[in-house]
């Protein structure tokens, strides 16, 4: 079995930032040249979060407003010496998962139909890293 390891940099833009990073992952698949395997998509951040989701900003908004819902900037949390955005990002990340596994076959992602991954930013705008690595033949 192979290995093959990519880091991915980007910049988020504002929170609920959704950042489609389905083809620079199919990318650095073809660069690999592995046909068969797993490929593991990690963000090495607390306050962000890797889905696997379709692009309709419909649902990003949906999901953007059941995350206030579910996780209030204005409750107290004791999280706060960064303030209380940066607690729900934590939370909100733990929630929505920091990572994706999805099988390759045939030198191509197993995605749905409609399935994209995306980097969604849960805090303020910054420099983001994502983690490609493939585990196959």
């Amino acid at each position: 079995m192979a290995f093959y390891r990519k880091m991915l940099t980007f910049k988020t833009e504002k929170i609920y930032d959704f950042i489609d990073v389905t083809d620079e992952i199919e990318e650095t698949v073809k660069y690999s040249e592995m046909e068969n395997g797993i490929v593991s998509v990690n963000t090495l951040h607390n306050t962000a979060a890797l889905i696997l989701q379709e692009a309709d900003e419909t649902i990003h908004h949906d999901m953007q407003h059941s995350l206030e819902r579910l996780f209030p900037a204005s409750e107290k949390h004791e999280h706060d010496y960064e303030g209380q955005l940066n607690a729900t990002a934590h939370l909100k990340s733990n929630f929505l998962g920091s990572f994706v596994t999805i099988p390759l076959t045939g030198g191509k992602l197993e995605l749905g139909t409609w399935q994209r991954v995306f980097f969604v930013e849960l805090f303020e705008p910054r420099t983001r890293k994502i983690v490609v690595t493939i585990a196959g033949e």
